[in-house]
C-alpha cells in the first residue's frame, strides 16, 4: 500500500511532538537535579534529563523518516497544551527556588506521577502507538512497525522512568515519616503549591 503524504505527515507530527514534550522534560530534570539536595536523588535526575535528551532525538529521526518537514515547537505546544503548560508552570517554580528539601520533592514527585503528568502522558501516547502499529501499516502504508524495537526500548525506559520516580518518592516519604515522629509540631506539607489544576 501506497502512503499518502498527509497521512505520513501526520504520524511525523505527532512523533516530533512527542519529541517535543521529551525535550521540555529533559529540561524539568535538569532543573531538578540542580535543585535537589540529595546526591543520590540528583545524580538520578540527571540521568532521566539525559535519558529523555536521547528519547527526543531518536523519536524525530523516526519522525524524519515518514516526512522530510518538521512541525515548530508552538504548533506542538499548542496540540499538548495542558502537557506542556504543567511542566512550564513547574520549571518556572523550580527556578525561583534555591534548594528543594524532601517535603516539596516528594510533592514534585506527586504531581509528576498523577495521571495529568508527563511520565504517564508520554507512557500511554507510547503504548497506543505501538498497539496500533499494524493497523497504521495497514491502513495508512505508514511503516511504524519498523521501529517497533526502538519504540519497544522508549517505553520501558518510560516505565523505569516512572518505578524510579515511585521508589524516590517512597525514601522521602519514610524519611519525612521519621522527622515528623521526632518532632510532631514541625510538619510542612504543602502539595497543592505544586499541583497544576487541569484547566
Amino acid at each position: 500500500m501506497i502512503c499518502k503524504s498527509g497521512e505520513s505527515k501526520d504520524i511525523a507530527d505527532f512523533l516530533h511532538c512527542l519529541s517535543f514534550l521529551e525535550r521540555k522534560t529533559a529540561i524539568l530534570y535538569k532543573k531538578l537535579s540542580e535543585k535537589t539536595t540529595s546526591l543520590n536523588f540528583s545524580d538520578s535526575f540527571l540521568k532521566i534529563s539525559q535519558n529523555a535528551i536521547k528519547h527526543s532525538k531518536e523519536l524525530d529521526e523516526i519522525a524524519t523518516y515518514f516526512s522530510g518537514s518538521k512541525i515548530s515547537k508552538g504548533e506542538c505546544a499548542k496540540r499538548l497544551e495542558n502537557i506542556c503548560r504543567s511542566i512550564d508552570k513547574l520549571i518556572k517554580k523550580l527556578e525561583k527556588k534555591n534548594l528543594l528539601f524532601f517535603e516539596e520533592l516528594s510533592d514534585i514527585i506527586f504531581v509528576l506521577e498523577s495521571s495529568l503528568g508527563q511520565e504517564s502522558f508520554l507512557l500511554i501516547q507510547l503504548k497506543t502507538l505501538i498497539a496500533l502499529a499494524p493497523q497504521i501499516d495497514q491502513l495508512y502504508g505508514v511503516h511504524l512497525e519498523n521501529f517497533t524495537n526502538l519504540l519497544y526500548s522508549i517505553n520501558e525506559d518510560e516505565e523505569e522512568r516512572i518505578e524510579l520516580l515511585k521508589h524516590i518518592k517512597e525514601v522521602i516519604d519514610k524519611k519525612t515519616s521519621k522527622k515528623e515522629g521526632n518532632a510532631p509540631n514541625v510538619k510542612y506539607k504543602n502539595p497543592d503549591s505544586w499541583i497544576i489544576s487541569a484547566p
